[in-house]
């Protein structure tokens, strides 16, 4: 088997991940690129997630006033439909929400969604996903849509030097990633990260862009809000730790 060559310590740290991999995975390695096969995988998954799931809809047939916190993981809150493709302790229900949602019309009143609607493929899935939150928000209703800001990433990547950047994101002063734990070699793999994050992340926003995306959906009213503001106190359930990063974009329907 060819050995691998000596990868510079950057982000993903592919060279060392792989390092780590069984006979098996090597070897599959050596036929389907390591992105293909997680693509896949993901894929698979979230067909498993829709054969499972496909009689949630039951469950709410007759829900009114629902709160949605969709792409939760593991930070649902009480009081909420708490929706993941992964389980999680508070993951109250586990569900593809790409293209579509289980509820039926106006039966919701407040959706939020935090570093979700990145993850969703802009021509493909996005379409979808936004008409199907006009469509079971009641009149009056409020989506809270929380991204990475792309437009502030892109300001503070013009800015001489890592100040502007090591705030937001945040960074240590040898640029390692608090989140991820990764070195940063240059500004640029900071933003491609940000922006593509893997494969994980499908799309950047501004606060143009999400603007120009709720209106054209139906939505009458948008705003761009800060951490901790909203239309309502009990949107605003977002963690603290990513609001350095954070564009913060509300809609009502």
């Amino acid at each position: 088997m060819t050995k691998l060559i000596e990868h510079l310590n950057m982000y993903p740290n592919y060279a060392l991940n792989t390092e780590k991999h069984g006979w098996f995975k090597l070897l599959k390695l050596k036929i389907f690129p390591d992105n293909l096969l997680t693509r896949i995988s993901f894929e698979l998954h979230m067909a498993v997630v829709r054969f499972k799931s496909k009689n949630i809809p039951q469950k709410y047939i007759n829900a009114k006033g629902l709160q949605l916190n969709i792409g939760s993981g593991p930070y649902g809150r009480e009081g909420w439909v708490n929706i993941d493709a992964y389980p999680a302790p508070s993951v109250n229900c586990i569900y593809d929400c790409r293209k579509h949602l289980p509820f039926p019309n106006q039966s919701v009143s407040a959706i939020f969604s935090e570093h979700f609607v990145e993850h969703i493929d802009y021509t493909e899935e996005l379409p979808y996903f936004l008409s199907e939150c006009y469509r079971v928000l009641e009149p009056g209703g409020v989506i809270r849509i929380i991204v990475p800001d792309g437009g502030k990433y892109l300001k503070a990547y013009c800015k001489e030097g890592w100040d502007e950047l090591i705030e937001m994101r945040p960074l240590d002063e040898n640029h390692t990633d608090y989140h991820l734990k990764c070195k940063y070699n240059t500004k640029m793999e900071l933003i491609n990260n940000i922006f593509r994050h893997g494969e994980e992340h499908k799309y950047a926003y501004d606060y143009e862009t999400l603007n120009f995306l709720l209106k054209g959906y139906g939505f009458s009213t948008v705003k761009q809000q800060e951490y901790n503001q909203s239309f309502h106190d009990f949107l605003c359930i977002e963690r603290q730790e990513r609001a350095s990063e954070s564009l913060y974009v509300e809609a009502i329907k």
